[in-house]
């Protein structure tokens, strides 16, 4: 049956585009032979309803014209996992041992999309993960919601794991922290709560550290807790969507020792990185997106990652459900559904954002002028105008009073500049997020 599989593959080639069968088919893998049914893998389940709708088709015709009574299974890799998952024995482990941290087991360094916004962050907690870190052994992550606090805090906790299986690991929130000392005072086990903490504990992770504003008993636990930890030289990692010094109601005590380690901010995903988000993200759907629709995406969705990862998720639904193919028309329905129809980027609006940067009149970035103080700027908006406009170089030509050819040269130039170490890097990054951002409007 395995041959028969191979064969039908063969078929495929020549009824669907190359780039289909590198999407679609090529993923599918032979498992096994069930009577006269093959059996084969694929990503999601997802990805097997499209398959079983667009292109089993295909292969059940030709299979009826050879006379044979075949039939084809696929089954989710997915569904796999969680087979093999409910079928694991409870494991065998003392009473006394640490139970193991509930992590996500996406959330790891592989899976963790970096650019410019996280690249300190991510590369802080890499090295602490992997013990080789130079630094202090206490990191605060600062961060709004959604921005990849939990996944970088997850992703070092797994890798710790990995590498030393009995660290005594403890990864909660503010609020659970809080919760055990009322228990514990209540219950009459603080002795118990200290020793946990104090003496049982290698690595500590808590997150959400913003919201023990206030609770003084809290903050004093946590404070006498931390000082026999970082003596030993042991981890700590904490998260909040503030910096320390910016917590209300947080004792001098605890403040201090939050401050006295490595302290980065994560930022929202610039353009590229939100690509890369965009990109990422449908394909672990067993989507690939083409690059105009990863574009459009990209440009258009800003800030919470969650909500570019919805997004992504919510446009593959939409086609699965309305068995729509996935194009520019559906991901701007589906952009207009999260976001509302995005204020459209004008030449106009390009012309006088260069121009107020570069302190340039319109009449002088129109003009006929070679000075570089005036051609890099016109070089600089044409770029611009053909990345975020759909205009037609003659169009964009025509606004800065220059033909296509110069427009086509003009957009190649300052991609080359950008490829190598160009001092106008830093000038496009600047005009790129007024862009994005909507401030071309102020």
């Amino acid at each position: 049956m395995k041959e028969v599989w191979e064969k039908a593959k063969e078929i495929f080639k020549d009824k669907v585009s190359e780039s289909s069968y590198k999407v679609w088919i090529e993923p599918l893998k032979y498992l096994d032979t069930r009577g006269n049914t093959i059996v084969l893998s694929c990503p999601n389940q997802f990805f097997a309803s499209w398959v079983q709708e667009n292109y089993l088709p295909i292969l059940r015709d030709h299979l009826a014209r050879s006379g044979r009574a075949i039939s084809v299974k696929l089954v989710p890799l997915e569904r796999e996992k969680q087979a093999a998952c409910a079928q694991l024995h409870l494991p065998k482990f003392s009473p006394t041992e640490l139970p193991r941290p509930r992590f996500c087991n996406r959330f790891t360094f592989s899976e963790f999309v970096v650019g410019r916004s996280n690249e300190y962050a991510y590369s802080a907690c890499l090295a602490t993960a992997e013990g080789a870190g130079s630094h202090s052994n206490i990191i605060y992550l600062h961060a709004d919601s959604g921005l990849g606090k939990s996944h970088l805090v997850q992703a070092l906790g797994q890798r710790f794991l990995e590498r030393k299986p009995h660290t005594r690991l403890y990864y909660l929130t503010a609020n659970e922290f809080t919760n055990q000392v009322v228990k514990a005072i209540k219950n009459g086990e603080m002795d118990s709560f200290k020793r946990r903490y104090r003496q049982e504990c290698d690595v500590l992770l808590l997150e959400q550290i913003h919201s023990l504003a206030g609770r003084e008993r809290t903050q004093i636990e946590l404070a006498l807790a931390l000082d026999p930890i970082l003596d030993n030289g042991k981890t700590v990692v904490f998260t909040g969507n503030r910096l320390p010094r910016q917590i209300s109601k947080l004792n001098d005590s605890l403040r201090s020792r939050l401050s006295c380690g490595l302290i980065t901010s994560i930022n929202p995903p610039d353009y590229h990185t939100r690509q890369k988000i965009v990109a990422r993200k449908a394909k672990s759907q067993g989507i690939l997106l083409e690059s105009d629709i990863v574009d459009f995406l990209a440009r258009n969705l800003k800030g919470d990652i969650r909500r570019i990862e919805g997004a992504v998720v919510g446009l593959i639904a939409k086609s699965s459900i309305l068995k729509r193919p996935i194009d520019m028309d559906l991901a701007k329905e589906v952009l207009d559904d999260i976001i509302g129809e995005p204020a459209p980027i004008t030449l106009e609006a390009i012309k006088k954002l260069v121009c107020k940067h570069f302190k340039l009149t319109v009449d002088e970035i129109r003009s006929k002028s070679r000075k570089r103080s005036i051609a890099k700027p016109r070089q600089i908006a044409m770029f611009l105008s053909r990345r975020f406009t759909e205009a037609s170089l003659e169009a964009i030509g025509r606004e800065f009073n220059r033909d296509h050819a110069t427009v086509l040269h003009s957009v190649k130039r300052i991609k080359k500049e950008l490829e190598g170490t160009s001092k106008i890097r830093h000038q496009l990054d600047y005009l790129i997020d007024m862009l994005e951002k909507g401030r071309w409007m102020e």
